[in-house]
């Protein structure tokens, strides 16, 4: 019984040994360290399930209000919006990551920001836009977002 016992640890920290050291092994081949690359473009894939009702409300501020801003402030735009027959959510909104990885870490980006201010001067000052974005939010009854890549030879 006691053999046993060893056995078994014998046997977990090998197979931890392997755990731990395989992410290593996997970064590495015989030219060095495998990143995504430098073909490699990040998404951010934001799902939005609207409050029921609401939803033709909330395209309609998006054309409206949304959009203009953002040709204004001269930022970018989703590269692809999904609207859903079927499933979960409503829509879809694909978003380039120009920073990669890096634009996960502001709070406010300087593109948001200049989407804001453009938003306040449309719309008359930054309290008639606080209420355009306040008014498209309550619209929403969830949202959720991931974030991926894809590789984009340079040719491309």
């Amino acid at each position: 019984m006691k053999n046993t016992s060893i056995f078994s640890k014998v046997i977990v920290a090998t197979a931890a040994l392997f755990l731990f050291a395989m992410p290593a092994i996997a970064q590495d081949d015989d030219e060095g360290p495998i990143t995504q690359g430098d073909d490699a473009k990040y998404l951010r894939v934001s799902y939005v399930k609207y409050k029921p009702g609401q939803r033709e409300m909330a395209m309609q501020i998006i054309t409206e209000h949304f959009m203009p801003a953002g040709k204004k402030a001269g930022t970018s735009s989703p590269i692809l919006a999904i609207h859903f027959q079927t499933g979960k959510w409503d829509a879809a909104f694909i978003w380039q990551m120009a920073g990669g990885m890096a634009d996960l870490e502001w709070y406010r980006s300087p593109d948001n920001v200049k989407w804001f201010a453009a938003l306040a001067e449309l719309e008359g000052g930054a309290e008639q836009a606080d209420a355009i974005w306040k008014k498209y939010a309550g619209a929403i009854a969830e949202s959720y977002s991931e974030v991926g890549h894809h590789h984009v030879p340079e040719a491309d």
